[in-house]
């Protein structure tokens, strides 16, 4: 090897370290999201957070993280130690929930349900 091309094989093998050590986010769905809790708590099907109101979504995970408003919906974000949970509330009634790992990666809304209400802090 050529001492002119020493320095270009140098720097490359450290910008091919530096993107390896990069965190690795999966915005797209095709990674299974990892669900690891210390308080897991009892998962809290789907189907029950559904047609929840305020004063009951409240009882259940506490006070949300965010609450952002548009319009006649409302999106309230919770978290636990393993997810962050989102509920989408229209019409004064939760509507849908969905769920992420720290990495954005999708969960089971129904296991971080269970973990944000085992989790929950009082404002």
């Amino acid at each position: 090897m050529t001492s002119a091309l020493r320095p270009l094989v140098l720097v490359a093998f450290l910008l091919t370290g530096c993107v390896e050590q990069a965190p690795r986010y999966s915005l797209n769905g095709d990674e299974a999201g990892v669900f690891r809790s210390a308080n897991p708590g009892r998962a809290i099907p789907l189907a029950q957070i559904k047609g929840m109101d305020e004063v009951q979504l409240a009882a259940t995970f506490g006070p949300p993280k965010l609450d952002r408003r548009d319009a006649a919906s409302r999106v309230l974000r919770y978290s636990s130690d393993a997810c962050t949970l989102f509920v989408y509330v229209s019409d004064s009634r939760a509507q849908f929930a969905d769920a992420y790992d720290p990495q954005m990666r999708a969960l089971p809304a129904d296991q971080c349900a269970g973990s944000v209400a085992a989790q929950k802090r009082s404002a």
